[in-house]
């Protein structure tokens, strides 16, 4: 069974420096390892003007898939990009497959893990919202995205304004 247990493959996470996840993730790929690199669309305000900018769902980190041949762990720390693999002493841990797969599940078809529409969030991005309640009960907006479990981002209109607040999510309702 040792010669089974050489090919089988695990995930294991890579630390990497900040804001290279990609320029790691390009040079793994180039290297021949599976690499996977969960991402997902966030709004960015730039000059009065928000934009979707994609960004790793685990800022500092990708998944590696590799066989037990495939642990070259001096190779891995010296890839551009990249910092290390996850360890601690000489174990390195492997994430679990489910893991991996309910990240993948997560994926609208553009390949971005998309949490904010499912059932926790009734509201889509752009959606009209009233708040229910607080100190901006009675006030419209639009729904930008979910920050975190119980809050989401909301662009109110007040006097004549579009300000950006964070509410919780149970104090929104559909305009």
């Amino acid at each position: 069974m040792q010669g089974a247990d050489v090919n089988h493959k695990g995930w294991f996470a890579v630390r990497c420096k900040p804001g290279r996840e990609s320029i790691a993730q390009h040079e793994f790929k180039r290297q021949g390892f599976d690499v996977y690199l969960p991402q997902e669309q966030k709004l960015v305000r730039h000059a009065r003007k928000m934009e979707k900018a994609s960004r790793p769902f685990f800022p500092g980190y990708l998944f590696l898939h590799l066989a037990t041949h495939e642990q070259r762990w001096t190779a891995i720390r010296s890839t551009p990009g990249a910092l290390c693999a996850v360890h601690f002493g000489l174990c390195y841990p492997k994430v679990p497959e489910r893991v991996i797969v309910m990240l993948k599940s997560l994926e609208d078809d553009d390949g971005f893990i998309c949490e904010g529409e499912d059932s926790i969030s009734p509201f889509k991005s752009g959606e009209r919202v009233v708040v229910r309640g607080g100190q901006f009960s009675g006030i419209e907006g639009m729904f930008v995205c979910r920050n975190g479990n119980e809050r989401a981002m909301v662009l109110l209109e007040v006097l004549q304004r579009q300000v950006r607040a964070q509410l919780p999510l149970s104090s929104l309702a559909a305009a």
